[in-house]
């Protein structure tokens, strides 16, 4: 009856983008995942707001003059700034959604906050979803974390001689992802890591919740149905932490070894493992 609005835990960094990206896709899925504006703002070469969408139909303007990424290699897989207005379009238009809503936050996590939920305390995205009956997938990742070794913290690097000053003043100059947030309270610093051998990423898509019948303007129900969605998300961590301890090939030599030897993916846990759960 509506869009679905995927929402997903950001792993370290947020190196896995890719690998759900392609599953979706490979799956005929398509959605409008929403990017952090330091992507566009990059492109533009300023601060300034620019891919926002106007009208019904959400697609980004053409890219401003300047230098840095261009944004329709974002573009290409459906991307558009993290925006209320964009977010909003988005699901009117009748679009499917990939959102991160703990954002740099959790993308920039420390080393011992792997797989927890770094969310803010407004419940806007499920409010709007309801707006437009979206159905919200939450998706529970792991897998990421446990292929880097994290040097320095981002709060340890601002705190460097030299180094941290000029990386506070960059993260400054950063437009927020939020909109009720100062640029210089999100600090956009990322952290200093080494990489490892690749651990095997696991995606848990968990209980579609509906908000057919959810008033957007009952905001008890909506911070309701946004804990749920945040209970179910840690359900799916523990489920792929505890069910990955029977996945045979979830070190990276074993596995890159059957891979190369048999020319075919390692399999991996039963899905029964994750069924057992009550």
């Amino acid at each position: 009856d509506g869009p679905i609005l995927f929402v997903a835990n950001h792993q370290l960094l947020g190196l896995d983008l890719n690998l759900l990206i392609s599953k979706l896709i490979e799956n005929d899925i398509l959605v409008r995942g929403l990017a952090h504006p330091i992507v566009f703002q990059a492109a533009s070469g300023s601060s300034n707001r620019v891919g926002e969408l106007g009208g019904r139909t959400p697609g980004l303007q053409r890219k401003p003059s300047g230098t840095g990424p261009d944004p329709s290699n974002f573009q290409a897989f459906g991307a558009v700034m993290v925006t209320p207005r964009n977010f909003y379009r988005v699901l009117q238009s009748g679009q499917n959604a990939l959102l991160f809503p703990g954002g740099v936050r959790e993308v920039f996590h420390g080393r011992d906050e792997a797989y927890q939920l770094f969310w803010p305390e407004k419940v806007d995205f499920v409010r709007t979803a309801a707006r437009f009956n979206a159905t919200i997938v939450p998706i529970s990742a792991v897998g990421m974390a446990d292929s880097i070794n994290t040097i320095l913290e981002s709060s340890e690097v601002v705190d460097l001689p030299l180094v941290g000053e000029r990386a506070r003043a960059f993260a400054a100059n950063v437009t927020a992802a939020r909109f009720d947030m100062a640029n210089e309270d999100e600090v956009f610093v990322p952290p200093i890591v080494a990489p490892k051998l690749p651990s095997r990423n696991y995606f848990m898509f968990g209980k579609p919740l509906s908000t057919k019948d959810l008033d957007p303007s009952d905001k008890p129900s909506c911070q309701e149905a946004y804990h749920s969605l945040q209970d179910e998300m840690k359900r799916g961590f523990d489920d792929i932490l505890s069910a990955r301890e029977k996945d045979v090939f979830k070190e990276a030599p074993t596995r890159l070894a059957y891979e190369r030897f048999t020319g075919t993916k390692a399999p991996t846990f039963d899905i029964a493992e994750v069924n057992r759960r009550v």
